[in-house]
């Protein structure tokens, strides 16, 4: 975790670990809860106070105005005030109700196309650069990980978090399976991947300049410093500069996972294939809480309808191309 630095720091911090040790990952709590200890420290306040104005000023001060972001950010803060009460920290404690997602827009995916996936990947196996100035230090295995990484993330359809903590014990070359024990719903699962991908790891070993050893994760940019998700999204977003892809409210790197689930919905849908069991099988896949995460694939506005009808249709020639002719992973 982050120092933190505000007069809650340290309760944040013993209530971060107590969340862990009870058992809950929290990771993308995390996040949240540097924010907050950063927000009250820009506040200049050296006591100790859990007020309503302080507490719902916080949800706005990044001028982020989804409504899905603001009640996990509500979430975390209730969490973390029902805990200061129980632990007797704090006499007048605010604890924010949820907010109403009802009435907030759908958030509709980005759906790439095969050209736009190939330009993706000839901009990154092309680019020669090995960091961005100003931004990071040089690494030396930075764009061997970043690149290998989003080719993971195009073929198998799983969360970047997802793949960054895969360990070398995690890669089973052999029957050709990734084995995600670090998901967000703390499912463990496997993962087939094709001949390309196998290939893909084993090139990416190889050209590593330095030795990692069975347990260490496998996507590191230099010795013992593991890639993370912002080094993999600005390169990500540097390719979507420079090809012809609109950029328009994204594209995210996590549109990679919606566009492989619309693609393996597409093939789902055929008339003689079970639509409910394959559902509940690509649910499993993508380790999807409930079903219902993985029906909201099935509705498409009818604004982006025929955009995408228009992508899928290339889409089958693209993964035959790119992965052997091979069935894409699903």
């Amino acid at each position: 975790m982050h120092e933190l630095i505000s007069t809650w720091g340290p309760y944040l911090k013993d209530f971060y670990e107590y969340k862990r040790l009870s058992g809950f990952k929290y990771n993308s709590a995390e996040s949240v809860i540097y924010q907050f200890d950063r927000y009250y420290k820009s506040l200049g306040i050296n006591e100790l106070k859990f007020t309503r104005d302080i507490v719902e000023l916080f949800l706005y001060v990044d001028g982020n105005k989804r409504i899905a972001t603001r009640n996990w950010k509500a979430s975390v803060l209730r969490q973390f005030g029902d805990y200061l009460i129980k632990h007797g920290i704090l006499d007048h404690i605010y604890l924010i109700p949820p907010i109403s997602l009802k009435g907030e827009a759908e958030f509709i995916p980005y759906i790439f196309s095969n050209e736009e996936l190939s330009q993706i990947i000839n901009y990154l196996d092309s680019y020669t650069k090995s960091d961005i100035p100003g931004t990071f230090n040089a690494r030396c295995n930075t764009l061997n990980s970043v690149s290998t990484v989003i080719k993971v993330l195009m073929a198998t359809g799983m969360r970047i978090n997802e793949v960054l903590s895969l360990r070398r014990t995690d890669i089973d070359l052999d029957n050709q399976l990734f084995i995600v024990k670090e998901s967000k719903n703390n499912n463990e699962r496997l993962i087939p991947f094709s001949n390309t991908i196998k290939q893909e790891i084993v090139n990416y070993i190889l050209k590593m300049p330095f030795n990692i050893n069975k347990y260490d994760r496998l996507f590191q940019i230099e010795a013992g410093k593991q890639l993370n998700a912002d080094r993999c999204w600005i390169y990500f977003n540097k390719a979507i500069k420079a090809t012809d892809i609109k950029k328009d409210k994204g594209p995210r790197i996590h549109d990679l996972r919606h566009t492989y689930a619309v693609m393996a919905l597409t093939q789902l849908q055929k008339p003689e294939k079970n639509i409910n069991l394959s559902l509940s099988y690509l649910s499993d896949y993508l380790g999807h809480k409930s079903l219902r995460e993985t029906q909201k694939y099935l509705w498409i506005t009818p604004e982006l309808f025929d955009e995408v009808k228009y992508k899928m249709s290339d889409y089958t020639s693209f993964i035959k191309d790119i992965y052997d002719g091979e069935k894409y992973d699903d």
